[in-house]
């Protein structure tokens, strides 16, 4: 970049510097020089600010066509996302995962799966009417009603309400005449119980 100070210069790169078009570099040293420019070129890059500000709002919103959005959806949910700072935080937007169809009124929302301990987390939801089937805990299970209620374990449930199965316990069924949405810790080596 040539010097900024430079008053011919300085009319260009007050464009591009309210574009951010520069470089890293050349934006860093442009925004430097501003600290000793003129009054002038201050005012100059307020006035391409204040316009690049209104070309970027001035357009009417135009929205993907429906199977475009679609697709790109499910490519994204499809691919690992990177995992800032070593792989140490895991984010499932509400809109990626699928519901999988258990059966008796039954779907659930895998969050994650540790393979290695066995253990999973997931959104459990049991349609009106639905029913779970009766299992035995190969590990320690946690429950949460997150909307509606149900009876899990004999007991009444609703949102907001916890509930936790020791290992080696057996779950009769759990059902819900109104509907319910449970976030669940799990094994996922249960086995069905009779």
């Amino acid at each position: 970049m040539t010097d900024p100070r430079h008053k011919e210069d300085m009319s260009e790169h007050a464009a591009l510097y309210a574009l951010e078009a520069l470089g890293d570099d050349e934006q860093r040293q442009f925004k430097q020089a501003l600290e000793t420019a003129p009054p002038e070129v201050w005012q100059q890059v307020a006035a391409f600010q204040e316009v690049v500000q209104e070309l970027a709002f001035s357009g009417p919103a135009i929205a993907p066509p429906a199977s475009l959005k679609a697709k790109l959806m499910a490519r994204i949910a499809q691919e690992p996302q990177e995992r800032p700072g070593g792989g140490t935080f895991t984010f499932v937007r509400s809109g990626q995962g699928a519901w999988r169809d258990l059966g008796s009124g039954v779907s659930m929302k895998l969050l994650f799966n540790d393979s290695a301990g066995a253990r999973a987390t997931m959104l459990l939801r049991l349609a009106p009417g639905g029913t779970l089937v009766a299992h035995r805990h190969r590990q320690v299970e946690e429950f949460y009603v997150l909307e509606g209620n149900c009876i899990c374990a004999g007991e009444f449930l609703q949102a907001g309400d916890y509930h936790r199965a020791e290992a080696g316990s057996i779950h009769p069924i759990t059902s819900s005449e109104e509907g319910c949405l449970a976030l669940v810790m799990t094994s996922t080596q249960n086995e069905p119980a009779g």
